[in-house]
């Protein structure tokens, strides 16, 4: 049976739970009639579009309403103004829903919001709860958080156990919780998280998988999150949950001076404040697309350029093999290798990178070891692939990080080498 994953699919799927009910913001399409209805019977909702990230929120504050998205807050005088200007300016797509905001004012900024994901290994597999992600740091969630545990996680784990049998082929559901001591327990939101996710693919590396230490540290990015890895790490990565080809992809790192650098491409800016960037970052990136946040790697470079080995595996008589290698070096001002400057075979790259000697063999041996175990688990969670090709991280020091795995990799790298013989292989190799 087909259902639509966007919001009001998903709201209607689990809204035939009797069980899920009680749990659940009332949520419908949005139109002029659902608008007027819902800010005559409620001081504060919540508009978002039906398919991915977005938001924008209306507040009725002594006879005004206050208008709050990820770019401004504006102020109407009467419920026609709030209208006119939110088909006009904030609603983007083509179809919106409309929901009440179901706690009091203060806690609708942000406290007690809790991003809790859901992962199973395959779709015979049961869910699992496997991260609990604050959206905003606060003195008092945690401990309400405590409070509500069992109860959060006997919902969560219904609420997936509804949408994923309607949606065999999602293994990574992220539920958005809002509590408070008053109001109890609410699911504000649910995403899909299918296999190409960034963060569905690092659950599926990384829940009992002894490829957990080749994994670079990663969480959904919130307000917390950033805060969290930028005063354990100084230096982090954020990447679209969905995406290729590094677009989107930002570095942010703490400079000496407490002030905050952002890199995105060869662009540079800083920004005095931990609030400015965030901000700056939820305008420019979090409107349009879920993110991840990660540890920045230490990257082997060669000539002061990161450099990273993209290394193919392909299921070849029904055995997943390692059956190809090439390293990228970024260009000149960037960050990532996406923009690369030169293709080097992995033994000529460790020769000129700023690596102290390693056996090539071993490495080799290595990266092939991890990326086959890898290819074995992202398979449970997306059958049917033959190819993946995984961004293998080497630091200065030879430690092996999987980046990520992409099954629809970029061959024509290969053939760029002088030798021809890799590439041949990996044409060899998908034929059969």
């Amino acid at each position: 049976m087909k259902s639509s994953r966007g919001r009001l699919g998903q709201y209607s799927l689990l809204h035939s739970v009797e069980s899920l009910s009680p749990y659940l913001v009332e949520t419908e399409l949005f139109t002029e009639a659902a608008f007027y209805v819902c800010i005559e019977k409620y001081k504060a909702f919540v508009i978002q579009p039906v398919f991915g990230p977005g938001e924008v929120r209306i507040f009725s504050e002594n006879s005004k309403f206050r208008i709050v998205s990820k770019t401004n807050t504006i102020i109407c005088v009467d419920r026609e103004e709030v209208y006119q200007h939110l088909v006009r300016n904030e609603i983007k797509q083509k179809y919106a829903v409309i929901k009440p905001i179901k706690m009091n004012c203060r806690y609708a900024q942000g406290n007690c919001h809790y991003f809790v994901t859901v992962h199973r290994r395959s779709a015979t597999c049961e869910w699992r709860l496997h991260a609990y992600t604050e959206k905003v740091k606060t003195t008092n969630g945690r401990g309400i958080y405590k409070y509500f545990r069992r109860e959060i996680a006997k919902v969560c784990l219904l609420a997936a156990k509804q949408l994923g049998a309607f949606f065999p082929a999602c293994h990574t559901i992220v539920i958005e919780i809002v509590y408070d001591m008053k109001e109890g327990i609410w699911i504000h939101d649910t995403v899909l998280h299918y296999p190409r996710s960034k963060w569905s693919q690092c659950l599926a590396l990384t829940v009992k998988s002894l490829l957990e230490p080749f994994i670079p540290i990663t969480a959904l990015l919130t307000e917390a999150t950033f805060s969290d890895f930028l005063h354990r790490y100084h230096q982090v990565i954020i990447k679209p949950c969905y995406g290729q080809e590094g677009l989107g992809i930002v570095q942010i790192s703490k400079t000496t001076d407490h002030s905050y650098e952002i890199h995105a491409g060869m662009k540079k800016m800083t920004k005095s404040t931990l609030e400015e960037t965030y901000r700056f970052i939820e305008e420019h990136y979090l409107c349009e697309k879920y993110y991840v946040i990660q540890q920045r790697l230490p990257l082997a470079t060669i000539n002061d350029c990161p450099m990273d080995c993209r290394a193919i595996v392909q299921k070849v008589d029904s055995i997943w093999r390692a059956t190809g290698k090439i390293v990228k070096v970024a260009g000149p001002g960037f960050f990532i290798t996406n923009a690369a400057q030169e293709l080097q075979s992995l033994e000529n790259a460790i020769r000129n990178s700023n690596m102290p000697y390693i056996p090539i063999d071993l490495l080799e041996d290595e990266i092939d070891e991890i990326c086959i175990v890898a290819a074995g688990l992202l398979e449970e969670n997306k059958s049917g692939i033959k190819i993946i090709g995984f961004d293998i991280g080497i630091t200065n020091w030879g430690d092996i990080w999987i980046i990520e795995g992409n099954d629809t990799p970029d061959l024509s790298m290969f053939y760029k080498l002088e030798d021809k013989e890799t590439y041949q292989a990996i044409l060899k190799a998908k034929g059969n």
